[in-house]
């Protein structure tokens, strides 16, 4: 597919207006400012998008039905499989954290690659009804999270190797290729495309200075559609949500969850996140006890992935997030390689964020295996909870955080 050459652009990074010339098969546009990318062209994108698609949702109907991983513990065999997993949690009276496992896991993953297969395949959709699938797909996208399950369950194998000897099945390996052609869909899916087909995403009614920013052109970008939009307009043409041309209140809101998280963050850390029972005698153990249980094991590589993603990362995320919110409402005086820095900073706390959750995940997975009830089983503790609580807290204030923000001029703030 060629874009036209007429085929403006507003950056949602830097809000810098650009004209796209014709990009070749296998390439990518990206913003001469900030780096973003704006548009790629892949060829067949829609076959190949709803090829790996409808791959990725035929194996993990195959990885849910059967048993996924098992263990031996004194001769006894216990094996569960994916859908296990979240009822052992809600059987443990910790049905939060259940949910929170079939939504990140299997939800909301599932259902964005359902919209993918139906917004490629040749069935026929108004574009009304596209519109609402492309708005769910963009909120869902944000908290789909099979690959750090996955990535838990590798993790989780050398602990449960303490307590038996660990077999997969060959679900497990179904699981792995929904993880992996899942990943390929969502990389070749250009939603772009889809809004393009729907309506232009140019709303201006004066021409475009190429080279300006939107906000010194009374333009803004809906944040849904990646429109451009007078400034003027209270909801987009196209999907027909509410835009502001810079929501300062976010600041506020990122600011007061990341308050929030710290709060919770104490106890998160305090408080146990597994209590193991062997031969009637409980111990709890916290983050840091399963990171030092790790080291002192000779488990250095996964004690140290444990630590950053457990601890380290929380903690750099809120740091980071406060001082964008202090770049943007504070400092006055800025150049191209300052705000560069904070945007790579924010790309960073944006990927990162919610990987976090990978400790909650290998608790998860142990807690369902480790269950013989004779001589030893492995509970979960209130600090999953809390732990759980932060990493979300973390990722929505970084999702209220408006980047366009580290490079707005003082003069152009509103």
């Amino acid at each position: 597919m060629a874009i036209d050459k007429q085929h403006y652009v507003l950056c949602s990074h830097c809000d810098l207006v650009i004209e796209l010339a014709d990009i070749t098969v296998g390439h990518k546009a990206v913003c001469p400012r900030c780096n973003t990318t704006l548009a790629k062209n892949g060829s067949n994108m829609k076959f190949r998008a709803a090829m790996y698609a409808a791959c990725s949702l035929i194996m993990i109907i195959v990885a849910c039905g059967f048993v996924f991983i098992d263990i031996r513990i004194v001769g006894n065999y216990i094996g569960v499989s994916v859908l296990d997993i979240p009822k052992t949690l809600y059987f443990d009276k910790y049905s939060y954290v259940s949910a929170l496992f079939i939504l990140f896991v299997l939800l909301f993953p599932i259902f964005n690659l359902l919209i993918i297969v139906l917004l490629c395949s040749r069935i026929q959709l108004t574009k009304y009804r596209r519109r609402d699938l492309l708005i769910v797909y963009e909120k869902f996208q944000h908290w789909c999270m099979p690959e750090i399950f996955l990535t838990g369950v590798l993790v989780s194998f050398v602990k449960l190797m303490s307590y038996g000897s660990i077999g997969v099945t060959g679900t497990f390996w179904a699981f792995c290729l929904f993880v992996f052609f899942y990943i390929k869909s969502l990389v070749i899916f250009s939603p772009e495309v889809i809004w393009n087909e729907i309506h232009r995403n140019n709303f201006a009614v004066n021409s475009l200075k190429v080279g300006k920013t939107g906000i010194s052109q009374n333009l803004k970008l809906c944040n849904c559609c990646q429109a451009i939009l007078p400034i003027h307009y209270k909801k987009c043409p196209r999907c027909k949500q509410k835009s502001k041309i810079r929501d300062r209140d976010k600041i506020q809101w990122t600011i007061a969850l990341l308050i929030t998280s710290l709060i919770l963050y104490i106890p998160a850390n305090l408080f146990g996140i597994m209590i193991t029972v062997v031969l009637g005698a409980a111990s709890t153990s916290n983050i840091m006890d399963g990171v030092i249980y790790m080291w002192q094991a000779g488990d250095v590589p996964v004690a140290l992935v444990i630590f950053l993603a457990s601890v380290v990362i929380p903690i750099l995320k809120i740091i980071s997030l406060s001082w964008l919110c202090y770049f943007a409402l504070a400092v006055k005086r800025k150049n191209k390689n300052n705000c560069l820095k904070m945007k790579k900073l924010y790309t960073a706390v944006e990927f990162i964020g919610k990987w976090s959750m990978i400790d909650i995940f290998v608790v998860s997975v142990v807690c369902s295996l480790v269950r013989n009830q004779q001589m030893m089983g492995v509970y979960p503790d209130i600090g999953v909870t809390f732990f759980a609580t932060v990493v979300i807290i973390t990722m929505i204030a970084s999702q209220k955080f408006d980047p366009r923000l580290i490079w707005d001029r003082p003069q152009n703030r509103k």
